[in-house]
């Protein structure tokens, strides 16, 4: 919806300028519509900047994401290491495969059921077959746990930020739906005359 009204906000701003480097000296009955149009480029660039796509908020939109994101990304590589030793060192023979996978948004590795006592951790999965246990091992449980109240974290500043977005366009509501009224009927008789044309 925030992204509806950046577009809306930037189709406003396009309409203002093309009718204002047009021909000044030339009135016209449709100014009225244009006069009415309002653009706000300042919220316009702060909802792009804040918001990359409909799955995605950009790391701009706060210095606190940005740096809750550093952290995230900074324990995941910390994890990764840790497990890739594991998984390249001798007990990579307790493993079914030499992999790193994720269950409920933890590190685990796949080590094979009958060797669940060589690999200590805590058992997160089970597969089908029962064969392969997902265990994350003791050497990554605290870095795990930081991970997920990072996460934790980072969905909380991620609504603060929506909130703050939809807080700033209720305070412009009334300005965007009357340019958008005046643009939804500039729309409309550019069309009319485009076709009786």
């Amino acid at each position: 919806e925030l992204l509806s009204i950046a577009e809306t906000l930037r189709v406003i701003r396009v309409v203002k300028e093309w009718r204002q480097a047009s021909d000044a000296s030339k009135e016209s009955v449709l100014d009225v519509y244009f006069d009415n149009l309002v653009p706000n480029k300042f919220f316009e660039e702060k909802i792009f900047l804040c918001i990359k796509n409909e799955e995605e908020i950009s790391d701009n939109a706060s210095p606190l994401l940005a740096d809750i994101r550093r952290k995230i990304s900074s324990c995941v590589s910390n994890i990764r290491s840790r497990l890739d030793k594991l998984v390249r060192s001798q007990n990579s023979k307790f493993l079914q495969e030499n992999i790193i996978t994720q269950r409920d948004g933890r590190y685990v590795v796949p080590v094979k059921a009958e060797h669940k006592s060589d690999v200590p951790g805590l058992v997160h999965d089970t597969s089908a077959s029962g064969a392969t246990l997902f265990v994350e091992p003791m050497a990554v449980v605290e870095i795990n746990n930081e991970i997920k109240v990072l996460y934790s974290k980072e969905k909380a500043e991620i609504e603060r930020i929506l909130a703050e977005l939809s807080a700033i366009a209720a305070d412009f509501s009334d300005a965007i739906l009357n340019s958008y009224d005046s643009l939804i009927k500039i729309n409309l008789i550019f069309a009319k005359a485009k076709l009786g044309y």
